[in-house]
């Protein structure tokens, strides 16, 4: 009977864990960094069939912050186009730019977030998923 007991209990204490583990795992991969001047950023890639690629980055700061906004179109990790723009509020910028097939793409933005005295407080940036052309 101690040792049913026993086995019983090792194995709900497994379950458990496992549970609790895996519960662990689907949280971790939401979380995002939390920043003071900067609510949003996005970078966004489309291709055509005739290879004009859409670039576009955004970045909303909050009130009181400026932003030096650059976003990058790179081929096979390599910046090959930037555009840049700066402001207050929301921020966008990019472009059209044709690529040539067999490479892969990303476009990366990069925020230059300052506060109200010029000082930087935090340089985000992110990525759109890649796509192959």
């Amino acid at each position: 009977m101690r040792k049913r007991f026993v086995r019983t209990t090792l194995s709900m204490f497994l379950l458990v864990s496992i549970f609790a583990a895996s519960l662990a795992g689907a949280h971790a991969a939401q979380v995002e960094p939390r920043y003071a001047g900067i609510s949003d950023i996005g970078a966004y890639l489309t291709i055509s069939s005739g290879g004009g690629a859409k670039c576009k980055g955004t970045a909303e700061v909050n009130r009181g912050y400026t932003v030096d906004l650059t976003v990058e179109l790179k081929q096979d990790g390599e910046t090959i186009k930037t555009w840049t723009d700066s402001g207050t509020g929301m921020v966008s910028t990019g472009g059209t730019y044709y690529v040539t097939s067999g490479h892969d793409y990303v476009v990366t933005t990069t925020a230059e977030v300052k506060d109200s005295n010029g000082r930087i407080v935090e340089t985000p940036s992110k990525d759109s998923p890649v796509k192959s052309f």
